[in-house]
């Protein structure tokens, strides 16, 4: 029998740093393999730059892939709802920035 876990309330700020940090790893991975290793293999099979070029538009497509899904997730986060105060204040700035 599987307990249900918590609903843990984040502040938007720890959900957006989370979101950040997970996103740089992955992108660190999909653009520094296929183009790193493609670069080597250049080398090795003396074809320069072919597969360099082919890994960089490897690189390319993952980014797009994880940038896509980063917004995904981001995209499903509750906005967070203001109170009366703070919808008075938003409106007095925008007021006093048309001026």
């Amino acid at each position: 029998m599987s307990k249900a876990s918590p609903q843990v309330d984040r502040s938007p700020s720890a959900v957006f740093i989370t979101l950040v940090l997970d996103m740089t790893w992955r992108l660190a991975i999909v653009i520094l393999v296929p183009v790193i290793g493609g670069y080597e293999l250049d080398k090795a099979l003396k074809t320069t730059p072919t597969i360099t070029i082919l890994g960089f538009v490897v690189a390319m497509a993952g980014m797009a892939f994880i940038l896509w899904k980063t917004l995904q997730v981001a995209n499903r986060q509750p906005v967070p709802k203001l109170t009366a105060a703070q919808k008075r204040a938003v409106q007095r700035q925008y007021e006093e920035d048309d001026d």
